[in-house]
């Protein structure tokens, strides 16, 4: 009986032992604690930076994207104000070029008009010198006949005027064969017919009003 007590006694010192020997063996020492900790430590910023670096790529995919848009828009913009530009440049190309040929035309034209009035000019400057040099040649005629000449020269016009007519004309009264109202004052060259009054021999005649013969120049006669 006291054996088994004693044995008793020493079974529960063994299990007692072994308890507190499991105990121990089960605290960690304080160097693990601290590596834990570092290692969690570690794991923790491995992730926030592993977190950082994924949102810093996500924006700056975000940023090169918005930036991209952004460059996209200034480059349609420009090359709308470029093609305006460039539409504008080609309108005031072609308005310039129907302007260039309308004064094109308008300096042919001109040039052609300009050839007109000089042979116009021309010709009235011929027609001009032929008509001074009759009139000289005439007056230079006349100037060589006597007073008396042209006297009887009206005189015999007169009377060819009356006996061609059949109208009452004397020398001394003749009348307008073109009005047959006022006196007649002026010579017919060169058929010298005494045929027409002031008025009607300033105005332009190219024939004598009695013979029908091209006139080429007219004398006023004093009368008195």
């Amino acid at each position: 009986m006291l054996k088994r007590q004693r044995d008793y006694a020493f079974e529960s010192d063994a299990l007692m032992t072994a308890r507190k020997r499991r105990s121990v063996a089960f605290v960690p020492p304080q160097s693990l604690i601290e590596a834990q900790l570092v290692s969690q430590i570690q794991q923790q910023q491995t992730d926030i930076d592993l977190f950082v670096a994924q949102q810093t790529q996500t924006l700056r995919l975000e940023l090169e994207a918005r930036q991209r848009t952004q460059t996209l828009s200034l480059v349609s913009a420009v090359q709308s104000v470029i093609v305006k530009k460039l539409k504008q440049r080609d309108d005031e190309i072609v308005r310039m070029g129907k302007l260039n040929y309308v004064l094109q035309e308008r300096v042919k034209s001109l040039y052609v008009e300009n050839q007109i009035l000089r042979d116009l000019a021309q010709t009235n400057e011929a027609t001009a010198n032929t008509l001074r040099s009759n009139l000289e040649h005439v007056l230079a005629q006349v100037d060589e006949l006597p007073a008396t000449a042209l006297e009887e020269d009206a005189v015999s016009s007169c009377g060819s005027c009356d006996g061609a007519d059949g109208n009452d004309f004397t020398a001394g009264t003749g009348g307008c064969k073109r009005c047959g109202e006022r006196t007649a004052s002026v010579l017919v060259l060169p058929c010298r017919h005494l045929c027409l009054c002031t008025v009607c021999g300033s105005a332009l005649l190219q024939a004598c009003p009695v013979c029908d013969t091209a006139m080429n120049a007219s004398v006023h006669v004093n009368m008195s």
